[in-house]
């Protein structure tokens, strides 16, 4: 049995208690928050039975040589991943982190560094890798059924109102590390890498700030880029469409697809290059794709089963902290690219304006001033359209 402790008790720290309940090998004993009525709050809710038997408190340091804790998992602020993950990774603990991994690539470095050192085990929560339909067509692409991608355009849309970056450590670049795209578009930027099985080659991007004027983030932005093996890519997403629309269109050799919500296309072209359905083959690739076998659990809760995996069999865990990194990778390069109206090539190298906090900070547009700063919002959180 894993003893769990939960840092961060918001509303997706309340996601990663619910996900570590409904797993056997699990026992949720400790929870961490600045305001520890949270924690109060989430034992009366979910497991008031047990309201004796688990430590509260509001100074994560106070768990750090408890010897009964074994996985630790953090639902913090960006800005405080890079110190809580370490400490934890140093005192033994096996770590399961929140997206995004961190503020900035020098400080996921020294993350990764950490763990390298400690023989401990940290992994990312990419939850929206996790569903059937997506699962079942990374397995198929990754098998060779579609052919090679040619193109992929991503679109990564989501609705906040103005007021979302009312709470404290939103909206800036120093305590969010970005805009839309890191918080919400960092999981079609973690899938569009997963599926395409590297980081593109070069990204240009465009960026800008419409409707949040609390912010000094972007809450739009474009990108363009170019992958190994010349398939090409585009990404659109904001922070302002009440649509909500998220998803991807992958153009391949032998089919085109959609997802999460699944759709297959199969053409054959006739005498003359006018294309006409190909019923016989894409029947084939249906039928391939509905017998692939799923596990129950999707979102987070497959997240947190599949880490406790990957601690139980000594086996790397399926989002790790360089899919982490190259998450980040790939969203500093587009801000420095729209920053800088210039194409970027990746890798990006230590020497870049971005690699540093410091440089992120000096180097990124401040589209509006933050003035507004409130502890706690009332409301309840929504997840993407892969979840729905």
């Amino acid at each position: 049995m894993h003893s769990v402790a939960i840092i961060g008790t918001g509303s997706i720290g309340k996601v990663h208690v619910e996900a570590f309940m409904k797993d056997e090998r699990c026992r949720v004993v400790a929870l961490c928050s600045r305001t520890t009525s949270k924690c109060e709050e989430i034992i009366s809710s979910l497991m008031p039975e047990r309201k004796d038997e688990i430590t509260i408190t509001d100074d994560w340091h106070t768990l750090l040589d408890r010897k009964d804790i074994d996985i630790v998992s953090i639902a913090l602020p960006p800005a405080l991943h890079k110190e809580v993950t370490i400490a934890f990774l140093k005192s033994g603990k096996d770590v399961l982190l929140e997206k995004p991994m961190a503020l900035t690539l020098e400080e996921e470095d020294e993350m990764i560094a950490a763990e390298r050192e400690s023989g401990r085990k940290l992994g990312i929560i990419f939850q929206n890798r996790y569903y059937h339909d997506i699962q079942r067509a990374k397995k198929m692409l990754s098998e060779g059924y579609f052919g090679k991608v040619l193109s992929v355009d991503v679109t990564s849309h989501w609705f906040r109102g103005a007021n979302y970056h009312n709470l404290y450590w939103r909206g800036t670049w120093a305590s969010e590390g970005g805009g839309c795209l890191t918080s919400q578009g960092v999981h079609q930027v973690d899938m569009l890498l997963w599926f395409m099985g590297s980081l593109p080659e070069s990204i240009t991007g465009t960026m800008d700030n419409r409707t949040h004027t609390n912010s000094e983030t972007e809450d739009e932005g474009m990108a363009f880029m170019r992958f190994p093996g010349k398939a090409l890519g585009s990404l659109t997403f904001s922070l302002s469409d009440m649509n909500e629309f998220q998803g991807f269109r992958f153009q391949c050799e032998k089919a085109a697809f959609t997802i999460p919500s699944w759709s297959l296309s199969v053409k054959k072209p006739q005498p003359n290059g006018y294309p006409e359905e190909d019923k016989e083959e894409a029947e084939r690739l249906q039928r391939i794709f509905d017998s692939i076998p799923v596990d129950e659990k999707v979102g987070h809760d497959k997240a947190v089963s599949s880490f406790v995996d990957a601690v139980d069999n000594g086996t790397e865990p399926d989002a790790t902290s360089l899919d982490g990194r190259n998450a980040t990778e790939f969203i500093d390069a587009f801000y420095l690219s729209a920053a800088t109206e210039e194409r970027v090539n990746i890798p990006l190298g230590k020497d870049s304006p971005v690699y540093t906090k410091e440089g992120l900070v000096s180097t990124m547009p401040k589209f509006f001033k933050k003035t507004i700063s409130t502890e706690s919002q009332k409301g309840n959180m929504t997840l993407g359209s892969a979840s729905k």
